[in-house]
């Protein structure tokens, strides 16, 4: 019997590598941080006012005199630094070198300076980091500049102002990687859990397959040796099927019983728990692929459906991870046989075993059958599936008359079903 597909169940979730060793290209992949509506709000409003005051002020002049629009283009510039801050930052870093130029023909600033450097503290939690780059490094310029050749405060003012605008960025900086890397975590959480819920869906439609194979190939043989039993009128004949039928059956409790024990198996390692089971599970290779041959034959021919087998190569070279899907196509061909061919259908079924493949070839004379035993319509698609997962093909139809269904599974490059 194939055995399921258990889930990945790996090492707990570790820190990404990223967030241990840093690269330029991961630092500048930060997105922005969230601001509540609230605070947005409260900003908005806070700097529209003083902005507001600003013109005010500025307008309010003696009689005569020109208007500051300098001075006023700079108090617009740090309005739209701060109301992008709030609702777009990422129009902040072009912003900022705006309110920049606008600051650095003044020789005196006072309010526009002290706000610039708040919008950078806050920009270090607020936006990208190739943002910040943009505004940190433009306003150590603009410092080193605006004090040398405009303000002429001489270099002793640099001292105060270069640290300071490193140390406002650090509270801001630390609180968005923090964040960034617990978002980073959650997502590979949730495509860990995403990953195992899908590996659980495949084992379902595993173990559904499993299942199907198992009813279907031994209530249609018992089916068949009760049909044939019934209409028999030589006592030794209708021996012979009631022997069948017990022999069947026991082959198909036993199949039942080993899929149960390999669901609980799974069960008990989903939860953490030991899978230890009462028994030993057969191993797939115990599975006699020459045996199973044999078996096929004798039924097949005591149905009434001659069969000839030939074999090339040493089967017990073949892989025990393809040995359970070669017996079920093997099983469930001879079901269809059983199912829709009449008396007097021949049957040939070949085998060769190379140095790289298998190759399974199954061919019964088209007759009319007996259409009393019900259709599944699942049988062929569940193979084509068992031999797509181990990288091999698996093609079913007609041929002059026959029906044929060819397999070949290759040793190599191929998914393990366990």
């Amino acid at each position: 019997m194939t055995e399921s597909l258990r889930p990945h169940t790996g090492p707990s979730l570790q820190i990404p590598r990223k967030w241990r060793k840093f690269g330029l290209s991961e630092i500048l992949r930060v997105g922005h941080s969230p601001l509540s509506m609230w605070i947005a709000f409260v900003i908005a409003v806070f700097v529209t006012v003083s902005a507001f005051d600003d013109v005010r002020l500025s307008v309010l002049t003696e009689p005569g005199a020109q208007i500051p629009w300098l001075l006023i283009s700079c108090t617009v510039a740090y309005w739209a630094v701060w109301m992008a801050l709030a609702f777009r930052p990422q129009w902040v870093a072009g912003l900022f070198v705006l309110q920049l130029a606008t600051m650095l023909p003044q020789a005196a600033l006072g309010g526009p300076l002290l706000l610039a450097f708040f919008a950078v503290a806050v920009a270090a939690y607020r936006v990208s980091l190739r943002s910040l780059a943009v505004m940190v490094g433009s306003f150590l310029v603009w410092q080193i500049v605006w004090v040398l050749l405009v303000a002429h405060l001489g270099t002793v003012l640099l001292w105060g102002y270069i640290p300071a605008t490193l140390l406002l960025t650090a509270p801001g900086l630390a609180i968005k990687l923090l964040r960034e890397r617990a978002l980073q975590v959650a997502r590979e959480q949730k495509a860990a859990d995403e990953k195992t819920a899908a590996a659980a869906v495949e084992q379902r439609a595993e173990l559904a397959r499993e299942l199907h194979d198992v009813v279907t190939h031994g209530l249609t043989m018992i089916a068949v040796q009760a049909n044939l039993g019934k209409i028999s009128k030589e006592e030794l004949a209708k021996e012979h099927a009631l022997t069948e039928i017990g022999s069947m059956a026991r082959n198909s409790l036993d199949d039942l019983r080993r899929l149960i024990v390999a669901m609980r198996a799974d069960e008990r390692s989903s939860e953490g728990a030991p899978a230890q089971v009462v028994g030993v599970m057969p191993s797939v290779a115990c599975i006699d692929l020459a045996g199973s041959l044999t078996d096929a034959q004798k039924r097949l021919s005591g149905l009434g459906c001659p069969t000839n087998i030939q074999t090339s190569g040493n089967l017990d070279d073949t892989p025990n991870g393809l040995r359970p899907t070669v017996l079920r196509i093997l099983q469930e061909s001879t079901t269809n046989i059983v199912k829709h061919s009449g008396k007097g259908s021949r049957c040939e079924i070949s085998m060769v075993v190379a140095d790289n493949h298998l190759e399974l070839v199954i061919r019964s004379r088209m007759t009319p059958g007996n259409p009393r035993l019900p259709v599944s319509g699942t049988g062929l698609a569940g193979l084509q599936e068992r031999a797509s997962r181990l990288g091999g093909t698996l093609e079913a139809g007609s041929d002059g008359g026959w029906w044929l269904v060819r397999t070949v599974l290759p040793f190599k490059d191929r998914q393990s079903l366990r």
